[in-house]
């Protein structure tokens, strides 16, 4: 048992102004990390104290009156309290084989005489709160170029939180932590999204899908999705805003005399016209092919003028090549 001097909040690895929503995600982080039955069986017993350390910690933090009672008189609680018996060992936390379940029902009697008594009539004459929201979920949405121009529909798999089915979401078996979830209340599912693309994809812009976030308990509504988009790297292709940066090659004789080449967009092929006397890094802009862009129009492509030759030159060539090298000097 951690002596009760110990900081909860260097016990999560979380900073003392750390939001509700960033205590728990670093419990359920740590608590899948240090979970008895995902350790080796010499390590088993150094899991399950940590474990329960965690445990600890957590039932202080994520609870407002608990939290705000401990933030002002620190963990050996208020002046001239006396202290409080410390829970009592927990059992091992694999079950099955002979062994219980985990027993953390000591914390609740722990907990009770450490902040119970300050907060314990303004709880009785605090009416019951109505059923929460479920949480928010963020995730990437990778797109390729040609999605974001296309628009449409688009599915993707992750995993999204749901509620534990053991415990129901309450994060509590019997009088212990629910050892399928952790305590934490949610396990993590794979889901199928389908979003729809707005008419103007930028990169790092969110799609919020409205009730397609994490179960709620107690009869709530459920969370909402935000897909942050994120563009694929892609081989052809540079993003500059709603602008597009890419490369045409061009012959010698074409950059010389002027005439058309042959250049690549997100829609296929494009024959663009070269004019005489182009040089190696001009660059041309081709309006209205690059991404979609704000009030429904579409980003240039920005194409550098890049001079090649020919893999192979035959007899004549490589004479009109010699008669261009005499010209020129």
């Amino acid at each position: 048992m951690a002596p009760r001097s110990q900081d909860y909040y260097a016990v999560l690895d979380v900073k003392k102004t750390a939001s509700p929503e960033e205590i728990k995600q670093a419990y359920r982080r740590l608590a899948k990390v240090h979970h008895p039955d995902l350790q080796p069986e010499s390590q088993k017993a150094s899991a399950a104290e940590k474990f329960k350390e965690l445990n600890e910690a957590y039932e202080v933090l994520s609870h407002p009156e608990k939290r705000a009672a401990y933030d002002r008189y620190g963990p050996d609680g208020a002046p001239g309290a006396s202290a409080p018996e410390p829970p009592p060992r927990a059992r091992s936390a694999r079950p099955g084989a002979g062994d219980e379940e985990p027993d953390f029902s000591g914390f609740s009697d722990f907990f009770q005489n450490l902040y119970g008594a300050q907060d314990s009539g303004a709880s009785a004459r605090r009416p019951r709160p109505g059923p929460r929201r479920g949480q928010d979920v963020e995730a990437e949405l990778p797109l390729t170029l040609e999605d974001a121009v296309r628009g449409g529909e688009k599915s993707l798999t992750l995993d999204v939180p749901a509620l534990c089915p053991s415990c129901s979401g309450s994060g509590r078996r019997g009088a212990g932590f629910c050892p399928v979830c952790a305590g934490v209340g949610e396990i993590a599912r794979p889901r199928t999204i389908t979003a729809r693309l707005p008419a103007a994809v930028r990169e790092g812009a969110r799609l919020r899908l409205r009730g397609q976030g994490a179960a709620a308990s107690g009869g709530g509504d459920p969370g909402d999705l935000y897909l942050r988009i994120r563009f694929l790297p892609h081989p052809r292709f540079k993003v500059s805003g709603a602008d597009l940066e890419t490369d045409v090659t061009v012959m010698p004789w074409i950059a010389a005399l002027g005439g058309e080449a042959s250049l690549q967009t997100l829609e296929g092929p494009l024959r663009v016209k070269i004019p005489a006397g182009t040089h190696a890094g001009r660059v041309l802009r081709v309006a209205a092919k690059g991404l979609p862009a704000d009030g429904g129009r579409r980003g240039d492509l920005l194409a550098a003028v890049r001079i090649d030759i020919p893999d192979r030159a035959d007899a004549r060539l490589e004479r009109l090549f010699q008669e261009m090298k005499e010209a020129a000097s």
